[in-house]
């Protein structure tokens, strides 16, 4: 006689009668709206154009830098009563004036002294071997070297440079387009800038205006440090350059002053002229001018650079050389002209935008840290 026990056991196998292996496994179904789609290839195609337009991007950029310096002298024209339309002119026509005299001055002055150079090359050549041991394995390595150089043909070589590579170096084509943009931003930045407000709330556009404040007081910085710099380089290069009496000082150390806008390039191109026309003096003022060339070089980068713009962007020595190496790395020249102030605008965009993802007191920290280092602000 079966137990009560079978008979539960059976009563709940009757009851339930699906076993572990009949079980179907559930399908999951995942729906994706085809905004999300839309989102996800509007989101490449924006990457893709990013990256496709990102010369003229960081070009726009640069534009913006000179832009909002000209907008200060603009701003305080229009303060005195100037009417706007009269403050424009004047900004603008000044700088063209500007543009147009240096270039007229610079370039055909710096032309003839490399022409006069080439010309006296074969007698600097003999007068510097004159200068070395006779015996010398210098000397006669030199004269290997050179033993199948026609020297006639110097000025030609000198002449190429300057029409070809010369021109190649500049960059005019782009200098005239940067020039372009930040005419028109110039003009019409306010303009442009109230109607891209427009796609955003109204706290978002309060949040943008005060970001776009902080960030022109920063590019205005880092121009003003800049001009600075530049004229240090042209005091010191027209000071050592009159001292040896080296052919076209005045000429050689705007060249300077213009130049040193380029970090590296700028100074490698700064020198060679220099350089070049001291031989027309004696091989020892060449060798002297180089000397004193790179000496000024190594305190600009190391000291002045550092304390001029960390004074007026607020960041520290480290940071301006790590940034400046940076922007070489990233994007050559251009990336090394945008790296600081972008650097130095993320204070900005830390105390307005991320002030409340951050752990609390740590935007205020940063602020007390920059007084502290730099003092308060102007």
């Amino acid at each position: 006689m079966p137990s009560d026990d079978s008979d539960s056991s059976t009563a709940k196998t009757t009851a339930n009668p699906t076993s572990y292996e009949d079980v179907q496994p559930q399908r999951l179904e995942i729906h994706i709206p085809w905004v999300t789609f839309i989102k996800f290839f509007a989101a490449v195609l924006t990457a893709y154009a990013a990256y496709m337009l990102w010369p003229l991007l960081l070009l726009v950029f640069l534009a913006l830098f000179l832009a909002v310096t000209l907008h200060a002298f603009v701003a305080w024209l229009d303060v005195r009563g100037v009417r706007h339309w009269l403050s424009l002119l004047a900004v603008i026509g000044g700088l063209l004036t500007a543009l147009v005299v240096s270039m007229a001055l610079v370039l055909p002055a710096l032309i003839d002294r490399a022409t006069a150079f080439s010309q006296k090359l074969p007698k600097f050549y003999e007068e510097a071997l004159q200068h070395l041991p006779i015996s010398g394995s210098i000397r006669y390595n030199l004269e290997h070297l050179l033993e199948r150089t026609d020297w006639t043909e110097a000025s030609t070589w000198l002449g190429n440079f300057w029409s070809a590579g010369g021109v190649a170096l500049s960059g005019i084509s782009e200098t005239v387009l940067l020039l372009v943009i930040a005419l028109y931003l110039v003009i019409d930045g306010g303009k442009t800038f109230e109607w891209f407000l427009a796609f955003f709330s109204p706290l978002k556009r309060a949040k943008l205006r005060l970001t776009a404040e902080e960030i022109s007081h920063v590019i205005f910085g880092y121009v003003t440090g800049q001009f600075i710099t530049s004229a240090l380089v042209t005091i010191f290069t027209f000071a050592v350059l009159s001292i040896l009496d080296v052919p076209g000082a005045l000429i050689l150390a705007m060249l300077a002053g213009l130049l040193d806008v380029l970090p590296i390039v700028g100074f490698i191109m700064a020198t060679a002229p220099a350089f070049l026309l001291a031989l027309s003096v004696s091989p020892q003022a060449a060798v002297l001018v180089l000397g004193l060339y790179l000496l000024f070089h190594a305190i600009e980068t190391y000291f002045i650079v550092p304390t001029v713009y960390g004074k007026h962007l607020r960041v520290s020595t480290l940071t301006v050389l790590l940034g400046l190496l940076a922007g070489i790395l990233l994007a050559g020249i251009p990336g090394a002209l945008a790296a600081l102030p972008i650097i130095a605008s993320y204070s900005a965009i830390e105390r307005i935008w991320l002030k409340p993802f951050l752990r609390g007191g740590v935007s205020e920290k940063h602020e007390l840290q920059k007084d502290q280092m730099f003092g308060d602000k102007a």
